[in-house]
Protein backbone atom coordinates (compact mmCIF):
# COMPACT_ATOMS: atom_id res chain seq x y z
CA UNK A 1 0.00 0.00 0.00
CA UNK A 2 1.59 3.60 -0.76
CA UNK A 3 -0.13 6.31 0.84
CA UNK A 4 1.16 9.75 -1.01
CA UNK A 5 0.90 12.81 1.49
CA UNK A 6 1.31 16.46 0.67
CA UNK A 7 0.05 18.78 2.88
CA UNK A 8 0.61 18.53 6.76
CA UNK A 9 -2.34 19.63 7.64
CA UNK A 10 -3.96 16.40 6.04
CA UNK A 11 -2.59 13.89 7.19
CA UNK A 12 -5.39 13.92 9.85
CA UNK A 13 -7.42 12.54 6.77
CA UNK A 14 -5.23 9.82 7.17
CA UNK A 15 -3.82 8.90 10.38
CA UNK A 16 -6.84 6.66 11.31
CA UNK A 17 -6.29 4.16 8.08
CA UNK A 18 -2.73 4.25 8.64
CA UNK A 19 -3.22 2.61 12.38
CA UNK A 20 -5.49 0.28 10.97
CA UNK A 21 -2.77 -1.10 8.39
CA UNK A 22 0.04 -0.85 11.06
CA UNK A 23 -2.46 -3.18 13.72
CA UNK A 24 -3.54 -5.39 10.88
CA UNK A 25 -0.65 -8.29 9.94
CA UNK A 26 -2.26 -7.89 6.02
CA UNK A 27 -0.98 -4.71 4.77
CA UNK A 28 3.15 -3.83 3.97
CA UNK A 29 2.69 0.01 3.94
CA UNK A 30 4.48 3.24 2.86
CA UNK A 31 4.37 7.14 3.24
CA UNK A 32 5.79 8.75 0.62
CA UNK A 33 6.04 12.63 1.03
CA UNK A 34 6.07 14.83 -2.06
CA UNK A 35 6.53 18.76 -2.39
CA UNK A 36 3.47 20.74 -1.10
CA UNK A 37 3.34 21.79 -4.29
CA UNK A 38 5.78 20.81 -7.59
CA UNK A 39 5.29 24.07 -8.72
CA UNK A 40 6.16 25.85 -5.82
CA UNK A 41 9.57 24.90 -4.61
CA UNK A 42 10.03 27.39 -1.94
CA UNK A 43 6.37 26.75 -0.41
CA UNK A 44 7.84 23.45 -0.42
CA UNK A 45 10.85 23.89 1.28
CA UNK A 46 9.06 26.04 4.00
CA UNK A 47 6.64 23.40 4.86
CA UNK A 48 8.34 20.20 4.28
CA UNK A 49 10.03 20.59 8.18
CA UNK A 50 6.20 20.56 9.57
CA UNK A 51 5.53 17.64 7.38
CA UNK A 52 8.04 15.79 8.71
CA UNK A 53 7.48 16.71 11.93
CA UNK A 54 3.98 16.19 12.37
CA UNK A 55 4.81 12.30 10.53
CA UNK A 56 7.42 11.73 13.27
CA UNK A 57 5.09 13.21 16.20
CA UNK A 58 3.15 10.38 15.38
CA UNK A 59 5.86 7.80 14.81
CA UNK A 60 5.14 7.28 11.02
CA UNK A 61 8.13 5.80 9.29
CA UNK A 62 7.98 7.83 5.87
CA UNK A 63 10.15 8.15 2.36
CA UNK A 64 10.69 11.71 0.64
CA UNK A 65 10.07 11.63 -3.09
CA UNK A 66 13.16 12.75 -5.04
CA UNK A 67 13.53 14.17 -8.34
CA UNK A 68 12.81 11.63 -10.97
CA UNK A 69 11.61 9.38 -8.94
CA UNK A 70 9.00 6.39 -10.23
CA UNK A 71 6.91 3.72 -9.22
CA UNK A 72 7.74 0.26 -11.12
CA UNK A 73 5.10 -2.17 -11.85
CA UNK A 74 4.14 -4.57 -9.56
CA UNK A 75 5.26 -2.48 -6.60
CA UNK A 76 1.88 -1.79 -4.98
CA UNK A 77 -0.49 -3.26 -5.13
CA UNK A 78 -2.83 0.11 -3.73
CA UNK A 79 -2.25 3.51 -3.91
CA UNK A 80 -4.35 6.39 -1.76
CA UNK A 81 -4.24 9.47 -3.02
CA UNK A 82 -5.42 12.40 -0.66
CA UNK A 83 -4.72 15.45 -2.76
CA UNK A 84 -6.81 15.39 -6.06
CA UNK A 85 -5.02 17.94 -8.17
CA UNK A 86 -2.52 16.56 -10.73
CA UNK A 87 -0.71 19.46 -11.24
CA UNK A 88 0.78 19.63 -7.84
CA UNK A 89 1.91 16.72 -7.70
CA UNK A 90 5.54 15.47 -9.69
CA UNK A 91 4.11 14.34 -13.18
CA UNK A 92 5.34 10.63 -12.79
CA UNK A 93 2.76 10.43 -10.41
CA UNK A 94 -0.31 11.85 -12.11
CA UNK A 95 -3.21 9.71 -12.42
CA UNK A 96 -2.73 8.05 -15.39
CA UNK A 97 0.52 7.09 -14.94
CA UNK A 98 -0.19 6.06 -11.16
CA UNK A 99 -2.94 3.85 -13.13
CA UNK A 100 -0.48 2.04 -15.87
CA UNK A 101 1.51 0.78 -12.85
CA UNK A 102 -0.78 -0.01 -9.44
CA UNK A 103 -4.18 -1.50 -9.90
CA UNK A 104 -6.16 -0.36 -7.12
CA UNK A 105 -6.16 3.66 -6.34
CA UNK A 106 -8.51 4.95 -3.33
CA UNK A 107 -8.81 8.83 -3.12
CA UNK A 108 -9.99 10.11 -0.05
CA UNK A 109 -11.02 13.91 0.04
CA UNK A 110 -8.63 16.14 1.75
CA UNK A 111 -11.53 18.44 2.83
CA UNK A 112 -15.50 18.46 3.65
CA UNK A 113 -16.61 20.49 0.32
CA UNK A 114 -19.29 23.02 1.60
CA UNK A 115 -19.07 25.57 -1.58
CA UNK A 116 -20.74 25.23 -5.11
CA UNK A 117 -20.09 27.58 -7.74
CA UNK A 118 -18.92 25.79 -11.30
CA UNK A 119 -15.20 26.57 -10.41
CA UNK A 120 -15.26 24.86 -6.95
CA UNK A 121 -17.57 21.86 -8.28
CA UNK A 122 -15.35 20.92 -10.96
CA UNK A 123 -12.31 20.97 -8.80
CA UNK A 124 -13.87 18.64 -6.09
CA UNK A 125 -15.95 16.20 -8.13
CA UNK A 126 -14.43 16.25 -11.61
CA UNK A 127 -10.88 15.91 -11.24
CA UNK A 128 -9.39 12.73 -12.59
CA UNK A 129 -8.59 12.10 -9.11
CA UNK A 130 -12.03 11.74 -8.74
CA UNK A 131 -13.35 10.57 -11.90
CA UNK A 132 -10.43 7.31 -12.34
CA UNK A 133 -10.18 6.48 -8.96
CA UNK A 134 -10.96 2.72 -8.23
CA UNK A 135 -12.94 4.01 -5.18
CA UNK A 136 -14.31 7.66 -3.01
CA UNK A 137 -14.47 7.50 0.45
CA UNK A 138 -17.70 9.18 1.24
CA UNK A 139 -18.86 10.19 4.48
CA UNK A 140 -22.69 10.50 4.46
CA UNK A 141 -25.14 9.69 1.91
CA UNK A 142 -25.16 13.22 1.37
CA UNK A 143 -21.82 13.51 0.45
CA UNK A 144 -22.54 10.72 -2.06
CA UNK A 145 -25.10 12.23 -4.02
CA UNK A 146 -22.65 15.44 -4.84
CA UNK A 147 -20.84 12.61 -7.17
CA UNK A 148 -23.90 11.55 -8.54
CA UNK A 149 -24.94 14.80 -9.33
CA UNK A 150 -20.81 16.41 -10.06
CA UNK A 151 -19.20 13.78 -11.35
CA UNK A 152 -18.91 12.70 -14.84
CA UNK A 153 -18.01 9.13 -13.26
CA UNK A 154 -21.41 8.98 -11.38
CA UNK A 155 -21.55 8.00 -7.65
CA UNK A 156 -21.08 4.09 -8.43
CA UNK A 157 -17.44 3.93 -7.45
CA UNK A 158 -18.18 5.69 -3.74
CA UNK A 159 -18.60 4.18 -0.88
CA UNK A 160 -19.96 5.87 2.44
CA UNK A 161 -17.23 5.02 5.20
CA UNK A 162 -17.43 7.85 6.91
CA UNK A 163 -14.08 9.64 6.84
CA UNK A 164 -11.03 8.93 8.63
CA UNK A 165 -10.47 12.27 9.61
CA UNK A 166 -13.34 12.58 12.32
CA UNK A 167 -11.69 9.82 13.76
CA UNK A 168 -8.65 11.47 14.47
CA UNK A 169 -10.85 14.08 15.59
CA UNK A 170 -13.04 12.69 18.09
CA UNK A 171 -10.01 11.27 19.78
CA UNK A 172 -8.76 14.44 19.97
CA UNK A 173 -11.41 16.20 21.76
CA UNK A 174 -11.40 13.71 24.65
CA UNK A 175 -8.04 15.43 25.17
CA UNK A 176 -7.36 18.22 27.45
CA UNK A 177 -6.68 21.37 26.04
CA UNK A 178 -2.46 21.94 26.19
CA UNK A 179 -1.51 24.03 28.28
CA UNK A 180 0.31 26.68 26.17
CA UNK A 181 -3.14 27.13 24.47
CA UNK A 182 -5.21 27.15 27.72
CA UNK A 183 -2.31 29.81 29.14
CA UNK A 184 -2.87 31.92 26.01
CA UNK A 185 -6.94 32.04 26.68
CA UNK A 186 -5.98 32.91 30.37
CA UNK A 187 -10.08 31.87 31.30
CA UNK A 188 -11.44 34.24 28.29
CA UNK A 189 -14.45 33.53 26.09
CA UNK A 190 -12.69 32.24 22.93
CA UNK A 191 -13.74 32.42 19.21
CA UNK A 192 -12.40 30.40 16.81
CA UNK A 193 -11.91 32.39 13.57
CA UNK A 194 -11.62 30.50 10.20
CA UNK A 195 -10.62 33.00 7.35
CA UNK A 196 -10.47 32.00 3.32
CA UNK A 197 -7.77 33.01 1.09
CA UNK A 198 -10.47 33.94 -1.90
CA UNK A 199 -11.09 38.16 -0.68
CA UNK A 200 -8.69 39.87 -3.17
CA UNK A 201 -9.61 41.69 -6.61
CA UNK A 202 -8.24 37.85 -8.54
CA UNK A 203 -11.08 36.32 -6.81
CA UNK A 204 -14.06 39.09 -7.25
CA UNK A 205 -14.96 37.33 -10.71
CA UNK A 206 -15.51 34.01 -9.21
CA UNK A 207 -14.63 31.58 -6.66
CA UNK A 208 -14.69 34.49 -3.76
CA UNK A 209 -16.26 32.54 -0.92
CA UNK A 210 -14.10 34.78 1.68
CA UNK A 211 -15.48 37.60 4.21
CA UNK A 212 -12.14 38.87 4.87
CA UNK A 213 -11.97 42.24 3.86
CA UNK A 214 -15.76 42.51 4.41
CA UNK A 215 -15.99 41.44 7.68
CA UNK A 216 -12.27 41.14 9.10
CA UNK A 217 -10.90 44.59 10.18
CA UNK A 218 -14.44 45.26 12.23
CA UNK A 219 -13.89 42.14 13.61
CA UNK A 220 -10.54 42.45 14.65
CA UNK A 221 -11.23 45.63 16.06
CA UNK A 222 -14.18 44.34 18.02
CA UNK A 223 -12.05 41.70 19.72
CA UNK A 224 -8.95 44.20 20.77
CA UNK A 225 -11.73 46.25 22.14
CA UNK A 226 -12.72 43.70 24.62
CA UNK A 227 -9.71 41.58 24.72
CA UNK A 228 -10.03 41.56 28.64
CA UNK A 229 -12.76 39.09 27.80
CA UNK A 230 -12.04 38.26 24.57
CA UNK A 231 -9.90 35.65 23.15
CA UNK A 232 -9.43 35.62 19.37
CA UNK A 233 -8.44 32.28 18.26
CA UNK A 234 -7.10 33.02 14.52
CA UNK A 235 -6.61 30.01 12.38
CA UNK A 236 -6.32 31.59 8.84
CA UNK A 237 -6.64 29.34 5.68
CA UNK A 238 -2.76 27.92 4.63
CA UNK A 239 -3.41 30.40 1.39
CA UNK A 240 -4.02 33.33 3.49
CA UNK A 241 -1.25 35.20 4.15
CA UNK A 242 0.06 34.47 0.79
CA UNK A 243 -2.68 35.93 -0.66
CA UNK A 244 -1.93 39.16 1.85
CA UNK A 245 1.57 39.34 0.06
CA UNK A 246 0.03 38.69 -3.07
CA UNK A 247 -2.64 41.69 -2.86
CA UNK A 248 0.74 43.73 -1.80
CA UNK A 249 -1.51 44.71 1.21
CA UNK A 250 1.99 43.51 3.54
CA UNK A 251 5.11 41.93 2.81
CA UNK A 252 6.85 38.61 4.08
CA UNK A 253 8.77 40.75 6.59
CA UNK A 254 5.48 42.71 7.75
CA UNK A 255 3.68 39.18 7.92
CA UNK A 256 6.20 38.40 10.34
CA UNK A 257 5.96 41.36 12.33
CA UNK A 258 2.12 41.39 12.46
CA UNK A 259 2.15 37.76 13.98
CA UNK A 260 3.82 39.07 16.83
CA UNK A 261 1.16 41.88 16.82
CA UNK A 262 -1.72 39.48 17.43
CA UNK A 263 0.57 37.33 20.07
CA UNK A 264 0.71 40.77 21.99
CA UNK A 265 -2.87 41.61 21.60
CA UNK A 266 -3.86 38.29 23.82
CA UNK A 267 -4.61 37.00 20.53
CA UNK A 268 -3.82 33.05 19.19
CA UNK A 269 -2.74 32.53 15.90
CA UNK A 270 -3.20 28.83 15.29
CA UNK A 271 -0.85 28.24 12.20
CA UNK A 272 -0.31 24.36 13.34
CA UNK A 273 -1.07 21.46 11.61
CA UNK A 274 -3.86 20.30 13.51
CA UNK A 275 -6.59 22.41 14.40
CA UNK A 276 -8.01 19.89 16.88
CA UNK A 277 -6.94 21.64 19.94
CA UNK A 278 -8.15 24.92 18.78
CA UNK A 279 -11.76 23.22 18.33
CA UNK A 280 -11.56 21.47 21.92
CA UNK A 281 -10.40 25.22 23.83
CA UNK A 282 -12.57 27.35 21.61
CA UNK A 283 -16.83 28.48 22.45
CA UNK A 284 -17.88 29.00 19.50
CA UNK A 285 -16.85 29.37 15.85
CA UNK A 286 -16.78 31.68 12.98
CA UNK A 287 -16.12 30.73 9.47
CA UNK A 288 -16.05 31.28 5.74
CA UNK A 289 -17.44 28.74 3.58
CA UNK A 290 -15.11 25.38 4.19
CA UNK A 291 -14.37 22.81 5.96
CA UNK A 292 -14.59 23.91 9.47
CA UNK A 293 -18.23 24.33 8.83
CA UNK A 294 -19.19 20.95 8.67
CA UNK A 295 -16.45 19.23 10.71
CA UNK A 296 -17.15 21.73 13.69
CA UNK A 297 -20.41 20.64 14.43
CA UNK A 298 -18.86 17.35 16.32
CA UNK A 299 -18.08 19.86 19.21
CA UNK A 300 -21.61 20.61 19.72
CA UNK A 301 -20.81 24.43 20.25
CA UNK A 302 -22.05 27.20 18.52
CA UNK A 303 -21.16 28.01 14.55
CA UNK A 304 -21.66 31.07 12.70
CA UNK A 305 -21.64 31.24 9.38
CA UNK A 306 -20.04 33.96 7.51
CA UNK A 307 -21.93 34.93 4.05
CA UNK A 308 -20.10 36.41 1.47
CA UNK A 309 -23.74 37.64 -0.32
CA UNK A 310 -21.82 38.61 -3.62
CA UNK A 311 -20.03 34.92 -3.24
CA UNK A 312 -20.01 31.44 -4.67
CA UNK A 313 -22.99 29.98 -3.34
CA UNK A 314 -22.96 26.53 -1.08
CA UNK A 315 -23.59 22.97 -2.69
CA UNK A 316 -26.58 21.50 -1.97
CA UNK A 317 -25.69 19.45 0.93
CA UNK A 318 -24.13 22.92 2.73
CA UNK A 319 -26.82 24.94 2.33
CA UNK A 320 -29.32 21.67 4.51
CA UNK A 321 -26.63 22.42 7.08
CA UNK A 322 -26.69 26.32 7.14
CA UNK A 323 -30.27 25.87 7.99
CA UNK A 324 -29.42 24.96 11.68
CA UNK A 325 -26.48 27.52 12.19
CA UNK A 326 -26.54 31.52 12.94
CA UNK A 327 -25.46 33.22 9.91
CA UNK A 328 -23.84 36.87 9.21
CA UNK A 329 -23.21 39.03 6.41
CA UNK A 330 -22.80 42.80 8.34
CA UNK A 331 -20.33 43.47 11.22
CA UNK A 332 -23.02 43.85 13.61
CA UNK A 333 -24.71 40.63 13.04
CA UNK A 334 -21.09 38.82 13.87
CA UNK A 335 -20.83 40.86 16.98
CA UNK A 336 -24.43 39.97 17.96
CA UNK A 337 -23.24 36.16 17.92
CA UNK A 338 -20.29 37.18 19.98
CA UNK A 339 -22.24 38.82 22.30
CA UNK A 340 -25.08 36.06 22.71
CA UNK A 341 -21.51 33.38 23.12
CA UNK A 342 -20.55 35.48 25.75
CA UNK A 343 -24.02 35.81 27.79
CA UNK A 344 -24.24 31.88 27.43
CA UNK A 345 -27.76 32.36 25.05
CA UNK A 346 -26.77 31.14 21.72
CA UNK A 347 -29.50 28.53 20.86
CA UNK A 348 -28.15 25.34 19.74
CA UNK A 349 -31.06 22.83 20.13
CA UNK A 350 -30.87 21.92 16.10
CA UNK A 351 -27.37 21.34 16.04
CA UNK A 352 -28.21 17.49 16.79
CA UNK A 353 -30.32 17.08 13.91
CA UNK A 354 -27.90 18.44 12.21
CA UNK A 355 -24.95 15.81 13.41
CA UNK A 356 -27.22 12.78 12.72
CA UNK A 357 -28.09 14.20 9.08
CA UNK A 358 -24.67 15.19 7.98
CA UNK A 359 -22.05 13.15 10.32
CA UNK A 360 -24.18 9.56 10.51
CA UNK A 361 -20.74 8.04 11.60
CA UNK A 362 -18.84 9.35 14.48
CA UNK A 363 -17.79 6.08 15.80
CA UNK A 364 -14.39 5.84 15.41
CA UNK A 365 -13.73 2.99 12.80
CA UNK A 366 -14.03 4.91 9.77
CA UNK A 367 -10.08 4.15 9.41
CA UNK A 368 -10.95 0.36 10.12
CA UNK A 369 -13.39 0.40 7.27
CA UNK A 370 -11.47 1.87 4.69
CA UNK A 371 -8.75 -0.91 5.59
CA UNK A 372 -11.79 -3.38 4.96
CA UNK A 373 -12.66 -1.82 1.44
CA UNK A 374 -9.24 -2.02 0.16
CA UNK A 375 -8.64 -5.17 1.03
CA UNK A 376 -12.12 -6.27 -0.52
CA UNK A 377 -10.55 -4.58 -3.49
CA UNK A 378 -7.59 -6.56 -3.30
CA UNK A 379 -9.98 -9.25 -3.27
CA UNK A 380 -8.28 -10.64 0.20
CA UNK A 381 -11.88 -10.55 2.18
CA UNK A 382 -16.05 -10.36 1.64
CA UNK A 383 -17.59 -7.08 2.43
CA UNK A 384 -18.97 -9.14 5.45
CA UNK A 385 -15.46 -9.08 7.11
CA UNK A 386 -16.03 -4.80 7.42
CA UNK A 387 -16.61 -3.60 10.48
CA UNK A 388 -20.23 -2.33 11.13
CA UNK A 389 -21.83 0.94 11.50
CA UNK A 390 -21.86 2.00 15.00
CA UNK A 391 -24.34 3.96 16.37
CA UNK A 392 -22.48 7.51 17.15
CA UNK A 393 -22.83 8.39 20.77
CA UNK A 394 -23.91 11.56 22.39
CA UNK A 395 -22.12 14.94 21.73
CA UNK A 396 -19.91 15.78 24.06
CA UNK A 397 -19.08 19.69 25.31
CA UNK A 398 -17.35 19.84 27.57
CA UNK A 399 -17.94 23.43 28.86
CA UNK A 400 -21.37 24.55 28.65
CA UNK A 401 -22.69 28.12 27.17
CA UNK A 402 -23.75 29.38 30.54
CA UNK A 403 -20.17 29.00 32.06
CA UNK A 404 -19.05 31.94 29.41
CA UNK A 405 -19.94 35.00 30.40
CA UNK A 406 -18.33 38.24 30.72
CA UNK A 407 -15.86 38.73 33.47
CA UNK A 408 -17.86 40.77 36.20
CA UNK A 409 -17.20 44.54 36.15
CA UNK A 410 -14.59 44.58 32.76
CA UNK A 411 -15.01 47.07 30.28
CA UNK A 412 -14.36 47.45 26.86
CA UNK A 413 -10.74 48.91 26.41
CA UNK A 414 -9.81 51.42 24.54
CA UNK A 415 -8.54 50.26 20.78
CA UNK A 416 -5.27 50.45 20.43
CA UNK A 417 -4.37 49.18 16.94
CA UNK A 418 -0.24 48.47 16.23
CA UNK A 419 0.97 49.46 12.86
CA UNK A 420 0.83 46.63 10.85
CA UNK A 421 -1.87 45.13 11.94
CA UNK A 422 -3.59 48.93 11.00
CA UNK A 423 -2.05 48.56 7.62
CA UNK A 424 -3.83 45.43 7.02
CA UNK A 425 -6.88 46.62 8.00
CA UNK A 426 -6.57 49.90 6.26
CA UNK A 427 -5.84 47.87 3.37
CA UNK A 428 -8.56 45.75 3.19
CA UNK A 429 -11.25 48.71 3.74
CA UNK A 430 -9.77 50.40 0.75
CA UNK A 431 -10.28 46.84 -1.06
CA UNK A 432 -13.60 46.11 0.24
CA UNK A 433 -14.42 50.10 -1.31
CA UNK A 434 -12.40 49.12 -4.40
CA UNK A 435 -14.67 45.92 -5.28
CA UNK A 436 -17.54 47.47 -3.92
CA UNK A 437 -17.73 50.13 -6.66
CA UNK A 438 -17.28 47.96 -9.77
CA UNK A 439 -20.49 48.31 -11.65
CA UNK A 440 -22.73 45.10 -11.86
CA UNK A 441 -22.93 44.31 -15.56
CA UNK A 442 -18.72 44.04 -14.98
CA UNK A 443 -18.76 41.87 -12.54
CA UNK A 444 -21.30 39.52 -14.24
CA UNK A 445 -19.67 39.94 -17.58
CA UNK A 446 -16.42 38.85 -15.55
CA UNK A 447 -18.03 35.84 -13.51
CA UNK A 448 -19.41 34.85 -17.27
CA UNK A 449 -15.69 35.12 -19.01
CA UNK A 450 -14.09 32.77 -15.96
CA UNK A 451 -16.80 30.22 -16.55
CA UNK A 452 -15.18 29.79 -19.63
CA UNK A 453 -12.11 29.54 -18.87
CA UNK A 454 -12.39 27.34 -15.93
CA UNK A 455 -14.83 25.02 -18.49
CA UNK A 456 -11.88 25.16 -21.08
CA UNK A 457 -9.07 25.03 -17.77
CA UNK A 458 -11.16 21.47 -16.72
CA UNK A 459 -11.37 20.38 -20.31
CA UNK A 460 -7.58 20.14 -20.63
CA UNK A 461 -7.10 18.43 -17.47
CA UNK A 462 -9.06 15.66 -18.35
CA UNK A 463 -6.08 14.98 -21.23
CA UNK A 464 -2.59 14.49 -19.50
CA UNK A 465 -0.44 15.55 -23.07
CA UNK A 466 -2.65 18.65 -23.09
CA UNK A 467 -2.36 19.58 -19.54
CA UNK A 468 1.71 18.11 -19.16
CA UNK A 469 1.73 20.54 -22.72
CA UNK A 470 -0.06 23.79 -21.41
CA UNK A 471 2.30 23.62 -18.05
CA UNK A 472 5.38 23.55 -19.79
CA UNK A 473 4.28 26.85 -22.09
CA UNK A 474 3.66 28.10 -18.77
CA UNK A 475 7.16 27.80 -17.33
CA UNK A 476 8.43 29.85 -20.72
Amino acid sequence: MLLLVQRPEAWVNLASLWLAMRDGNAFSSEVWVLPYSIENPAVSQQKLPLMRAVLASDGIPFHEWAQGEVVSPGQFDVVVLNHPYDRDRPRQLWVDRLKQVIPIMLYIPYGLVMAGGRKNLKLQFSQPTQIQATAVIARSEHEKSLYRRHCPRGDGHVHVLGQPRFDHLMEALSRPVPGWLSDAIGGRCAILWNSHFSFGKSCSHGGNFSTFDLLGPELLELVISRREQLCLIWRPHPGLFPAIVAEGLLDQDEVSTLREELAALGMVLDESADHADAFNASDALLTDVGSFLLEYLATGKPILSLVNVEGEPFNEEASRLVAHYARASTSAEVAGFIHLVQSGAVDVTGLEHALADHLPMLDGFAGQRVAQLMLELCGEISSSARPSRTKRGAMKVDRKLGDVRMKPGSTNSPTCIPPVLDKLMVGLRSLRAEKAEQPGWEKAVRRRLNGLRVSLGEGVKRHPGLMDLARRLGKR
